[in-house]
C-alpha cells in the first residue's frame, strides 16, 4: 500500500456531525432568550423598587410637612385664644364702666329735661297723663330700615264727653328730639271709655330714640309748644 493513501487520524472535533449542529443552535438560543427574560425581570423589579421607594419618600415629606403645618396651627390656635381671653376679660371689665357712664348720661339727659320717659320697646309704659293710661313702642325692621311704632291707649277718666288729641315726641340719647307723632282727636271718648291708637312715629332723624314724652294737645306741659 502506498504510504501517500494512508489515512491520517482526524482530529477530534475537526468534523461536526450534520445531525447535531441545530440542536446546538437551538441551545444557544434558549440560553439567550432564558438571560433576556430574567433581564426583563430584573429591570422591572428594579423599576418597582425605585417607584416604591420614590413613593415612601413623598409620603415622609408629605408627613413632615403636615407634622410642622399642624404645630404652626396649633401655636396660631393658641394665640387665638389668647388674645379672645384677653378680649373678654377686658369687655367684663369694660362693661360696669360702660353701664356707669350710660347712667350718669342718662340722668345728666333727664335732670335738663325732667319729663322726659325711657322709651322700651314692647313694654307697657305708664304715662298717667290727661287722657293718657299707657303706650307700648314696636321696633319694625323692614328691607334693613328700622321704624318705631306706638300704641297709645286713652282714657276719659272725668265725668263729660271728650275729643282727646295727644302728641308724642322721641328724642335721641343726648336729648335732642328726632321724631314725632300727632294723634288726632276723631272721636269722642265717652266718661270711663278707653280707646287705643297706634301708628309709626315720624322720624326726621335718623338716630335710634331713647326717650319720650307724651301729652295731651289741647293741654300742653310747657315742655314742648
Amino acid at each position: 500500500m502506498d504510504e501517500k493513501t494512508i489515512d491520517k487520524p482526524v482530529a477530534e472535533g475537526a468534523w461536526t456531525d450534520p445531525a447535531r449542529a441545530p440542536g446546538a443552535r437551538h441551545s444557544a438560543r434558549s440560553r439567550s432568550s432564558h438571560s433576556s427574560s430574567e433581564l426583563h425581570k430584573v429591570s422591572r423589579r428594579l423599576a418597582l423598587a425605585v417607584a416604591l421607594f420614590v413613593s415612601l419618600l413623598a409620603l415622609l415629606f408629605v408627613i413632615i410637612f403636615s407634622v410642622i403645618r399642624i404645630d404652626g396651627l396649633e401655636e396660631e390656635n393658641d394665640a387665638l385664644q389668647a388674645e379672645l381671653t384677653k378680649t373678654r376679660l377686658e369687655l367684663s371689665q369694660a362693661g360696669p364702666e360702660l353701664e356707669k357712664t350710660r347712667k350718669i348720661m342718662s340722668e345728666m339727659t333727664k335732670g335738663r329735661l325732667p319729663h322726659l320717659l325711657d322709651m322700651v320697646p314692647d313694654k307697657v309704659l305708664q304715662i298717667n297723663g290727661p287722657y293718657l293710661k299707657n303706650i307700648v313702642f314696636t321696633v319694625l325692621n323692614q328691607n334693613g330700615t328700622k321704624s318705631y311704632e306706638y300704641k297709645l291707649v286713652m282714657e276719659n277718666s272725668t265725668a263729660k264727653t271728650v275729643r282727646p288729641a295727644a302728641r308724642i315726641f322721641v328724642f335721641d340719647r343726648h336729648g335732642v328730639q328726632i321724631g314725632s307723632a300727632e294723634v288726632a282727636g276723631r272721636a269722642e271718648l265717652a266718661s270711663g271709655e278707653s280707646r287705643s291708637q297706634s301708628a309709626v312715629i315720624d322720624l326726621f332723624i335718623d338716630e335710634e330714640p331713647r326717650y319720650f314724652y307724651a301729652s295731651t294737645a289741647d293741654k300742653p306741659t310747657g315742655l314742648i309748644q
